[in-house]
C-alpha cells in the first residue's frame, strides 16, 4: 500500500476539452517528487471522452487511481476521494485549471520541512490561457497568525474559501468533512479549518492558474444556491469569534446588495437584521473594514 505524503484530488465532469492540459501541467508540477505524491481522479457522470483521457494518463502519473461515479455532486465527490487519500497533506486541482512547473515538487519539500496546518496560496485568476507563464520561484510563504488569516479571508484579500490550490493537513479534513453540496462546499468547511489551525502560512506568488470561464458556477445563480450561501454564512457566524462580526456583516451586506431578489421572506428578514447592525459607530471605526464597504453602507443608508 502506498502511503503518500501529498494527495492530489481531481474532480472531473465532462472535462474533455481541458483535462489533458491540466494533467500535463500536473505532471510538470510534480517533476521528480513522484514518490511523495498520489493522484486520485474522480470522474463524476461524464458523457464525453473524459474517461478515455483519464485512462491514457493514469500510467504516466505517479501512484494514480481513478473512480467513475454518478453523484452529480462535487461535495460528495471530494469527500469520497478524501476517503481514499493516504497523504498527510491534501490539495485539490480542478479539471480545467493549470499548475506552474515544479510547483508540487516545491510544495512537498516545503511541507516536509515546515509542517504547517495550512499552506495557503493566492490563485492566479485568468481568462486567457495564452497568458500562462512557466515562471516560478518556489515557495517562500509568510507566517500568518490565526487572527490575520481569518481577517484576510473575511476581507476576500489574498485567499477565499477555495480548496483548490491550497495545501491542508489531513486532520483538518477529518474534523471538517465536506458536505454533499453542489456548490459552496469549500465555504462550508474553510472557516472551521482556519479556527482549528495554529500554524498557517501564505504564499503570495501563486502556483495555481484558476481559469475563469463564462459559464462557471458563479455566473449561474439561483435561489437554491443563494439559500446555500445564506446557510454557509450563518455557519461562519457561529464558528468565528464575535470580534469578527463587522467583517462577517459585510458578507451579509453583499448578500443583501447582490442577491436580494433570490431571498425568501424569512431569509430577507434574517439578512436585514444583520445589515442593520452595520449602522453603528464601531462598524465605521473598525480598522478591519475596508473603506469601500463603509462607503457602500453609507450610500445604502442614504437611499433609505
Amino acid at each position: 500500500i502506498v502511503m503518500a505524503f501529498l494527495s492530489i484530488i481531481i474532480a472531473a465532469h465532462n472535462a474533455q476539452d481541458t483535462l489533458d492540459a491540466t494533467l500535463q501541467s500536473l505532471q510538470n508540477a510534480i517533476d521528480n517528487a513522484g514518490d511523495d505524491v498520489e493522484i486520485i481522479i474522480f470522474n463524476d457522470s461524464s458523457n464525453d471522452s473524459t474517461q478515455d483521457i483519464i485512462e491514457t494518463w493514469l500510467p504516466k502519473l505517479p501512484n494514480a487511481q481513478s473512480r467513475y461515479v454518478e453523484y452529480r455532486n462535487v461535495g460528495h465527490v471530494r469527500n469520497s476521494a478524501l476517503s481514499l487519500a493516504s497523504g498527510e497533506y491534501i490539495t485539490m486541482l480542478d479539471s480545467d485549471d493549470r499548475l506552474k512547473p515544479g510547483s508540487i515538487r516545491d510544495a512537498v519539500a516545503f511541507l516536509q520541512a515546515q509542517r504547517p496546518d495550512m499552506l495557503l496560496t493566492r490563485l492566479l485568476e485568468i481568462r486567457d490561457t495564452h497568458k500562462i507563464t512557466a515562471d516560478w520561484q518556489g515557495f517562500s510563504p509568510v507566517a500568518l497568525s490565526q487572527h490575520q488569516a481569518i481577517t484576510r479571508f473575511l476581507q476576500h484579500k489574498d485567499f477565499q474559501a477555495h480548496l483548490i490550490g491550497q495545501f491542508v493537513h489531513r486532520k483538518l479534513y477529518e474534523s471538517n468533512p465536506i458536505p454533499s453540496m453542489v456548490c459552496y462546499e469549500d465555504f462550508a468547511v474553510f472557516p472551521g479549518m482556519l479556527m482549528q489551525s495554529s500554524k498557517i502560512v501564505f504564499q503570495r506568488k501563486g502556483h495555481y492558474y484558476y481559469i475563469k470561464r463564462n459559464d462557471s458556477l458563479s455566473s449561474r445563480l439561483d435561489a437554491s444556491k443563494i439559500a446555500t450561501l445564506v446557510e454557509c454564512t450563518l455557519q461562519m457566524e457561529k464558528i468565528f469569534p464575535q470580534s469578527f462580526r463587522h467583517l462577517i456583516n459585510c458578507h451579509w451586506f453583499d448578500i443583501y446588495s447582490n442577491h436580494r431578489q433570490y431571498l425568501t421572506d424569512a431569509q430577507l428578514k434574517l439578512v436585514m437584521q444583520r445589515v442593520k447592525a452595520l449602522y453603528s459607530f464601531s462598524f465605521f471605526f473598525s480598522s478591519d473594514v475596508r473603506f469601500s464597504y463603509k462607503k457602500r453602507v453609507i450610500e445604502a443608508l442614504w437611499k433609505k
